[in-house]
């Protein structure tokens, strides 16, 4: 069983708009609206460059190192100390360890900061129930693509066809629809409903705690 992890299995999404409110502030750029904050959840530091206005692009080396340093110092007490893992996340891990499904983690964050992200699932001792994480320079193609996933089954040695994906964007729904998962859709990240149901998901769901019900 995959998952996403920002929305999905931790808490994570208000987190990011108050880390790059802070982090255009310090350097001097204009606020980024909802979308754009999304789009660098989902892209990484390729989405930088939205953030930058057009009259300021003359600067966009010197400004997007600023931006990565600021918000490394930024980030490193924002997700150890205030992101937490989504109610039911624990209970759901054991009862898929219990039936011996393999758990892997498809993700857009960066390798340097993946064990900053993962740090609530260490806290709460559930670290150790990934066989796999996969992070954005993990596959050639990023997600909507299915490179990701598709690398994620081959560490896991499983069939993506006899997998679930869960995700809270759009871009997981695409991602395991195109890789031939059963896709399941939660409402606790980036997207509502309506925008998820356009890309038909198997299901949608509040959060990750109402699957526990279909291992039990």
């Amino acid at each position: 069983m995959l998952f996403d992890l920002d929305g999905t299995l931790i808490d994570s999404v208000p987190v990011y708009f108050r880390l790059m409110e802070t982090i255009l502030m310090t350097i001097g750029l204009p606020p980024a609206t909802k979308p754009v904050v999304a789009e660098f959840m989902v892209k990484g530091m390729s989405a930088v460059e939205g953030l930058i206005p057009a009259e300021m692009m003359d600067r966009k080396e010197e400004i997007t190192l600023e931006f990565m340093a600021v918000g490394k110092k930024i980030a490193r007490n924002m997700f150890h100390d205030e992101v937490e893992v989504f109610q039911g996340v624990p209970e759901l891990f054991s009862l898929l360890m219990e039936r011996r499904i393999p758990i892997g983690v498809v993700t857009s964050t960066e390798t340097e900061y993946m064990e900053r992200k993962l740090a609530p699932l260490v806290r709460k001792g559930i670290r150790q129930c990934l066989s796999a994480v996969v992070g954005i320079e993990d596959a050639l193609r990023r997600k909507p693509a299915p490179d990701p996933l598709f690398e994620c089954c081959r560490r896991l040695g499983v069939d993506p066809e006899k997998c679930i994906y869960v995700g809270d964007s759009h871009v997981d729904i695409v991602a395991g629809n195109a890789a031939g998962m059963l896709t399941v859709g939660v409402l606790s990240g980036l997207d509502d409903l309506k925008r998820l149901k356009k890309e038909r998901p198997a299901m949608i769901l509040d959060s990750v705690n109402e699957l526990n019900r279909f291992f039990q």
